[in-house]
């Protein structure tokens, strides 16, 4: 049964009936659990992109992405792509469509009928997580191996730092010290 609030408004009786019931707690969680799945698929993807534009002159790209939507990030990362060395070509193109097709989900699932289901909202949450974990998946593999086929930068020779020893002999006549540096010529 709806909730109503009653009260008197200018003599005139009036009353506010909620449509829907307080959201559950599990509604919420859900719901949380979407949009944070969004947002960190959406990160994943801009860093994605970020790795691309590395490589090349495009700073605009990089500056875009910070305020872009995902559908955006997504067609710049398909064109990045196309010029790109990628090795995984296939696996990122499948994982661009499933993230493409999750985006034009993202709106009916605050539909009425799916926001009660909270059922979907978790298999949506879900996917986003795989997708998202697919995304980073490649972005490291794809890092790791650039770097395994990167010419070792030549590593600067090991360096000592000077160790200085005082000893100090005692004769009847004086005191004498003498310091020695470990990297000084020896004296006879």
């Amino acid at each position: 049964m709806p909730a109503a609030i009653a009260w008197q408004q200018d003599g005139l009786p009036a009353k506010i009936v909620t449509l829907r019931p307080a959201s559950s707690r599990e509604r919420a969680e859900a719901i949380r659990d979407v949009i944070d799945g969004f947002r960190q698929l959406r990160g994943s993807v801009h860093r994605f992109v970020l790795m691309f534009a590395a490589g090349t002159e495009t700073p605009a790209v990089a500056e875009a992405g910070d305020a872009a939507s995902l559908q955006p990030l997504l067609s710049t990362l398909a064109r990045q792509l196309d010029t790109a060395s990628f090795a995984r070509r296939r696996e990122l193109k499948r994982a661009i469509r499933d993230a493409r097709r999750l985006e034009q989900r993202r709106d009916a699932i605050f539909f009425d009928t799916l926001s009660h289901d909270c059922d979907a909202m978790r298999r949506t949450a879900a996917e986003l997580e795989r997708i998202d974990a697919t995304f980073v998946g490649l972005c490291v593999e794809h890092v790791l191996e650039q770097h395994r086929h990167a010419p070792a930068a030549p590593r600067p020779p090991l360096r000592r730092a000077p160790q200085t020893a005082t000893v100090t002999a005692a004769s009847p006549a004086a005191i004498t010290t003498v310091e020695t540096h470990a990297d000084a010529p020896a004296s006879p």
